[in-house]
């Protein structure tokens, strides 16, 4: 690697004297200690139709120059972000000089990690085995980011999952959270397996990932909705949501019941997410939870829902006095619903100490009957007569 530098090097030395005069003022500008002059260095050299490999040091030198700078053309930026935008134009041709700095003993970690961010954006074959070497680093950072990088990558989840046997579970957790967030399908038999792991964690971030790859056997995830971590049940719903298989609906029920608030409300949402009409009573039944955030959630899915089996426990939730965001909600739900009962209930709001509620009743309102007479009660009740309204109370 040094050999090759090395002629690299000598190779843009010897053309070094043949470039434009505009790329060796720029490269000047990158010498300066001005970061504004540095900004507008690397900014003019991305900008160059031409060979622009001779700034590749003075590029990377630049690197940890994170001093912010606001200019009307560019905007906010900084030196090093300017620089590191030109090296992954500049491409594979930037790797050796990467790889040796990054082997210099004298470079600082931030100067590593902002090589190894450079390096996951240039394609290049070698840059796979420079990654695979340098994940033995002994600092957890590198590690870190050796991972996200590589997990990037479907033909890199073998050497990943053998590598990760003799891994902690704080780096297992980086790998599965990397192949979920990069929807890696190769990598969903380990994943299957971690969902059978001990520490609760592992199985956690599993669910996760498994839940953002979406095309699973969902078999594998269903008999968690019973795990004896509530994050992890909690975890399970939201990837149920996510999934939107109907299968997941009576279970999505029965998680309704948990012991605990967080896992209710992840259920909820995930019945909002798959709406699914079977789950409209249990939701309703949600309304009467003892916790207002589940409270919350299963006004949001009927108003989603926009069944008229809603209407009544609605317009009821309009009397809530201890709860603003509950009548707020709720009136929004009815809203979406557009059923005629809730109209009298509506009008009764638009006098509410509560702008927010006002406004969101009179919006409600419009919706409803495709009139609109602003918080004027008055007018309200006289359309409401004329078109032969009935509220809740006559019904």
């Amino acid at each position: 690697m040094k050999k090759y530098l090395l002629i690299f090097i000598l190779f843009s030395g010897i053309l070094f004297s043949d470039i434009s005069k505009d790329l060796k003022l720029f490269i000047e500008n990158l010498n300066s200690k001005d970061p504004l002059k540095r900004v507008y260095g690397a900014y003019k050299i991305g900008k160059l139709n031409e060979d622009i490999s001779a700034s590749i040091p003075y590029l990377i030198n630049i690197l940890e120059d994170e001093r912010v700078i606001i200019d009307k053309n560019i905007g906010k930026t900084s030196p090093s972000n300017e620089a590191k935008k030109v090296l992954i134009k500049i491409g594979s041709s930037a790797l050796p000089y990467i790889f040796e700095k990054f082997n210099d003993e004298n470079t600082s970690k931030l100067l590593k990690l902002k090589l190894i961010e450079i390096c996951g954006e240039i394609k290049d074959e070698n840059l796979f085995i420079f990654l695979e070497k340098i994940i033995n680093d002994p600092d957890i950072e590198i590690k870190e980011k050796v991972i996200e990088i590589l997990s990037k990558n479907k033909e890199e989840v073998d050497f990943l999952i053998d590598y990760a046997k003799n891994w902690d579970n704080y780096l297992k957790l980086k790998l599965i959270t990397g192949f979920g967030k990069n929807r890696i399908k190769e990598a969903i038999p380990f994943l299957y397996e971690c969902l059978k792991d001990k520490n609760w964690e592992i199985r956690k971030y599993a669910v996760w990932a498994v839940g953002e790859i979406k095309d699973v056997d969902i078999n594998f995830l269903i008999p968690l909705v019973k795990d004896k971590s509530y994050l992890v049940r909690k975890e399970v719903a939201e990837a149920f949501g996510k999934i939107k298989n109907p299968v997941f609906v009576s279970y999505l029920i029965e998680l309704l019941d948990d012991s605990e608030w967080l896992v209710r409300s992840a259920s909820v949402k995930a019945l909002k997410e798959i709406n699914d009409l079977r789950a409209v009573e249990p939701v309703i039944n949600s309304l009467y939870d003892k916790q207002i955030e589940v409270r919350i959630e299963a006004i949001k899915a009927l108003a989603n829902f926009k069944d008229r089996r809603a209407v009544i426990p609605l317009i009821m939730n309009l009397n809530d006095r201890y709860h603003l965001l509950i009548r707020e909600f709720s009136s929004y739900a009815l809203g979406e619903i557009k059923d005629k009962r809730a109209v009298y209930s509506l009008i009764n709001l638009l006098n509410s100490q509560n702008f927010e509620l006002r406004k969101v009743s009179l919006e409600s309102l419009r919706k409803i009957t495709g009139v609109d007479f602003g918080y004027d009660k008055k007018k309200w009740k006289e359309w409401a007569e004329k078109n032969r309204i009935t509220s809740i109370s006559e019904n």
